[in-house]
């Protein structure tokens, strides 16, 4: 009966993304038989045909999501909207470098296992409790995140949240159902705080990065990595203790007490880890110093004497000292070798070049505010309001297509829109970048969830279930903090269209 079900799953995949393949290409064709709609140019209209085109094949995952995201660097030449040059700038921005350079500094912490280190230090102080065990994996899975992908922390952290959890099993204190609730609530936070850490920095997810190379290129709007942490991580702190507790108190309260044998399989990593290397130094200094620069950016540039700082260049900068810093001079090995940039998620930087591209050309030729000014008939919306409905539409949507893409689709709308209500774009737009990491209810939706969903400790019901209820809070608390703290600290004044837009409009 087990075969004949993944038979029936392989089966139930080919064709979506079959359909999905043809899907797009004979919506493209067809769509283009007819005149654009009133108020849309002819080039705006083969933009928004594209546009769909992309998001079919992202939803159905027809080929690669990386591959779809090629499609304006071939057609938007060809078809006269844009130059080669143009275009492929999108696909080697700042952005762009930013992201790759926060890899690769990522790469180089897995290198030497400061990742693990990090990690068990954290989870070994917060003692053997289930739930502090829970909140120790959390905490650390989130703090990680914030610095190399969501994918690496959660690989990285589950087979020793495993091990835990089948230690409790076997050998802990409590009925079977406690047992089982703690490995499913362990297993749900590792995923969820992996996901809610990415959303506290700028290189913590390809979702921040895209929202602060879409208000770069289209509008000369820099985003600050400060003032991005100043709002990321007291939403980021306030999502993970509300997730600890909705986890380990009220939807599986682990009523058990604690067993030794967790500090030692946590001991044992640190002993197998040994005393700190020299490489583990180096690697976390040059992380402290490109993180410092980041962070204090807008403080040392007025002792720089006119030199000027830029994320991407930080990124870069820090990135070009691991393959210069030495472990063994003698020996020829530096804290990177260029070998291991085989494991840089290219995929993720063509994603973001082509989600960069499409939304400018969305922005030239008037497709997104066409579609803005079809919403923004409905003039009597609140602002709260429209924050409310655009987080809710972006974490719903973000549970079946990938976040980027999600993001890279409905940025320029939102922004659009905002602009119609003769708002700041900031006041959805920087909610739409959290909404985009919130997407807790599917295996499908996040890489992290996909990855403990796995560990056969939990089931897409109970994945389902929580990931709702999770997401529905998540609505209200991206609703409330970034209405009160992201205006705060973006400068977001209700009713006021800020110079940058209006000279963009000019």
């Amino acid at each position: 009966m087990g075969a004949k079900v993944v038979f029936l799953q392989k089966i139930s995949i080919l064709n979506i993304r079959q359909i999905g393949l043809l899907g797009g290409l004979m919506f493209s064709v067809l769509a283009l038989q007819f005149e654009p709609p009133a108020g849309l140019s002819d080039d705006g209209w083969l933009v928004l045909v594209i546009a769909i085109w992309m998001a079919i094949w992202w939803m159905t995952e027809a080929v690669p999501i990386a591959v779809t995201a090629l499609v304006p660097l071939v057609l938007f030449p060809i078809l006269d909207l844009g130059t080669i040059k143009s275009v492929g700038s999108s696909y080697a921005g700042k952005a762009v470098f930013l992201t790759l350079g926060g890899f690769i500094i990522g790469l180089a912490i897995q290198r030497w296992n400061l990742h693990i280190r990090i990690a068990m230090e954290t989870v070994k102080r917060v003692g053997t409790e289930p739930r502090s065990v829970i909140g120790g994996f959390m905490v650390a899975s989130a703090f990680l995140s914030m610095w190399i992908t969501n994918t690496a922390t959660t690989v990285m952290m589950l087979p020793i949240a495993i091990s835990v959890a089948l230690l409790l099993e076997r050998e802990g204190d409590g009925d079977t159902a406690a047992k089982a609730a703690f490995g499913t609530a362990l297993m749900l936070g590792l995923a969820y705080s992996a996901s809610i850490g990415g959303m506290m920095t700028l290189v913590g997810t390809s979702t921040n990065v895209m929202f602060k190379g879409y208000f770069e290129q289209n509008y000369g709007l820099e985003i600050d990595f400060l003032d991005w942490m100043m709002v990321g991580v007291p939403i980021g702190i306030t999502l993970l203790a509300i997730v600890w507790w909705m986890l380990s108190f009220v939807l599986f309260p682990c009523e058990m007490i604690g067993h030794k044998g967790i500090g030692n399989i946590i001991d044992k990593k640190l002993d197998d880890l040994g005393k700190m290397s020299t490489a583990e130094i180096r690697t976390l200094l040059v992380f402290l110093l490109t993180a410092s620069l980041w962070i204090g950016k807008s403080i040392i540039e007025p002792f720089l004497g006119g030199l000027v700082l830029n994320d991407a260049s930080i990124a870069i900068f820090g990135a070009i000292l691991l393959f210069v810093i030495p472990v063994d001079w003698k020996a020829g090995v530096f804290l990177l070798q260029w070998s291991d940039t085989k494991d840089v998620p290219w995929g993720i930087l063509l994603l973001l070049g082509g989600g960069l591209a499409l939304a400018g050309a969305m922005n030239s030729f008037g497709v997104a505010d066409w579609i803005g000014s079809k919403i923004t008939q409905f003039d009597d919306i609140p602002a709260w309001l429209l924050v409310l409905l655009t987080v809710m539409l972006i974490i719903f949507l973000s549970e079946l297509m990938s976040n980027v893409a999600t993001l890279t689709a409905f940025l320029p709308i939102i922004v659009a829109v905002a602009v119609g209500f003769a708002e700041n774009p900031l006041l959805l737009a920087l909610p739409a970048a959290f909404a985009a990491s919130c997407a807790f209810m599917l295996p499908i939706a996040t890489p992290p969830n996909a990855i403990v969903f796995g560990s056969g400790l939990l089931s897409i019901p109970q994945m389902a279930k929580t990931g709702f209820l999770l997401n529905i809070i998540a609505i209200f608390a991206l609703t409330i903090m970034c209405y009160v703290l992201g205006m705060a600290i973006f400068k977001v004044e209700l009713g006021v269209l800020p110079a940058w837009v209006q000279n963009y409009s000019q």
